[in-house]
Parts: structure tokens; C-alpha cells; sequence
């Protein structure tokens, strides 16, 4: 059985993906997809290391009765948003989590997909949607102690390889997507371009405004993280839309040091020879 396994990562369009990936499922003679809520609910408790390998194996092996191709989406499987903040590092325990996953698969013909992001965005990005399940922090509190000096995309590619040591891994980057879609869904649903139906590109959600956590850090600060959570819903939906920036909390020194390592990261990986690299 041929498994397609796409890693995500977060805040990297990986929901839009998932969800055409599952209008494309349906086209004649393509692989399977099954919604992304199913795959969370069957594999990804592995992932975290819950006593539940044989239910997943289970789930795996109802589906080549039904097809021999088979495309799974789930971010979550490399690790949870908030850990990044909690651990001060991109996807530390991904070597960990994955390896059990790929326990429960030795038998697949297995191809590994997996999007990047460049730094500043992604760690904004990211720290918006934290805030959305977790309690208020400012955004210095949250991210000061981040280290990427270690730990970049080049070292969460070389967790995902030894996890999945015979695995061919393809990665690109975020800001490719709108030119690489039709590409990568061809390849994985063995359909012609001119069958995809047409993406819905409207976002779900965007990363909080510039004036939204302005309010919520001036909220924090006088009545308390407490109050700040529980407004943070309603301040994200007022001041939100066009008219109000996105929230970008970089001074230009920083900003350029992402710049610069995003590119030195990017073409490091489109060198390396154990990876497809897409753009």
C-alpha cells in the first residue's frame, strides 16, 4: 500500500491543503484522503505516545480494501504549536514522536511531504494561534529564550529522515505554495492537472492584528492575564480584517537575521541530496 504522509508544518496552509486535498479524494481514480479529524483521532495519539498502536494499525489496515493509495495530513503528528513556545525551539521532541509513528508502518510504500516557513512569520504566526487555546502571555515573555541558533528546518528535516530512514522526503516552502499546489496534488492523487477542482483561497483564520494584541498587552498589564485571555476573542473579532495591519513584532535587526538564515537554511536543503526539494 502506497501511504502519502504530509508532516505539515504548522501555519503553513496545511488546513486549506487538507481540506481540498479532500475534495480532490473524490475525483475519479484517485487516492484516498480521509479528513483530517479522522487521521488526528486514529494516528496521532501515537505520535504522543498513547497506548494506541494497535487501534491505529487497525484503522490503517481497513483501507486497502477500499484503495491502495492513500494520502494522510496531519501537523500535529511532529509535534503541538504550543511546545514551540513551551520548549523555545522548533519541534523538539519530532524525532521522538515520529519514530513511533513509523513503527506502525513498516510495510508501507511510504513518501513524506513537508512545508516550511520563514522564521519571523512562522513564530508570529504561530504565537497568534497558541493564544487562541492557551493562556494571554506577551509576545517578549513567550518568545524571549527562542532558539534558532541550534535548531532550524534543517534540523527537523534530519529528524524526519531518521525517523523514516527509507522514506523519500519532498519539502517546500510556504511562500511557494500558490505555483507548487497543483504539482504536489497531481503527484499525490494521480490526477491531471485539468481534473483539480478549484481551491478555496480564503484563509480560515489570520494571525492576530498589530492593534488587537496592543489592546490585549495594555489589558494584561492592568487587570491581568486572567481578563486578557477571556477578552482575547472578542477584541481579535473587532479589530480584525483589511483595515487593520497584521500584528509583526520584529525590530529590523531580527528581521533581517530570519531573512538571512531562512535563505542560508533553503538553500542548504534544496543541495541536499536525500530530499526532493520542490522551491
Amino acid at each position: 500500500m502506497r501511504i502519502d504522509l504530509h508532516l505539515g508544518v504548522h501555519k503553513t496552509a496545511t488546513t486549506h491543503l487538507q481540506r481540498y486535498w479532500v475534495q480532490c479524494a473524490g475525483l475519479p481514480g484517485a487516492a484516498a484522503c480521509p479528513p483530517m479529524q479522522e487521521v488526528r483521532n486514529a494516528v496521532t495519539p501515537v505520535a504522543y505516545g498513547a497506548p494506541a498502536t494497535a487501534q491505529a494499525t487497525a484503522w490503517l489496515a481497513a483501507w486497502p480494501g477500499r484503495t491502495d493509495r492513500l494520502v494522510l495530513s496531519e501537523e500535529n503528528l511532529i509535534g503541538d504549536c504550543g511546545l514551540l513556545f513551551d520548549q523555545q525551539s522548533l519541534y523538539a521532541d519530532a524525532r521522538r514522536r515520529l519514530t513511533r509513528v513509523a513503527a506502525m508502518l513498516p510495510q508501507a510504500d511510504l513518501r513524506l511531504w513537508l512545508c516550511i516557513r520563514e522564521y519571523g512569520s512562522f513564530i508570529r504566526s504561530a504565537y497568534s494561534e497558541v493564544l487562541r487555546h492557551r493562556p494571554y502571555k506577551p509576545f517578549r515573555s513567550a518568545y524571549t529564550g527562542f532558539n534558532l541558533d541550534q535548531r532550524g528546518w534543517p534540523e527537523l528535516v534530519a529528524d524526519v529522515q531518521a525517523a523514516f530512514p527509507r522514506a523519500r522526503l519532498h519539502v517546500w516552502r510556504y511562500e511557494s505554495l500558490a505555483e507548487l499546489r497543483d504539482r504536489i496534488t497531481t503527484t499525490l492523487f494521480d490526477v491531471p492537472a485539468s481534473a483539480l477542482p478549484k481551491p478555496d483561497d480564503a484563509r480560515d483564520r489570520q494571525s492576530l492584528s498589530r492593534m488587537a494584541v496592543r489592546l490585549l498587552d495594555d489589558i494584561c498589564q492592568k487587570a491581568g492575564a486572567d481578563v486578557a485571555t477571556k477578552v482575547r476573542p472578542s477584541v481579535e473579532r473587532i479589530v480584525n480584517g483589511p483595515n487593520y495591519p497584521r500584528f509583526d513584532p520584529w525590530r529590523d535587526d531580527e528581521r533581517q537575521f530570519f531573512q538571512r538564515r531562512y535563505e542560508q537554511d533553503t538553500a542548504r536543503l534544496a543541495r541536499e541530496p536525500g530530499i526532493t526539494w520542490l522551491g
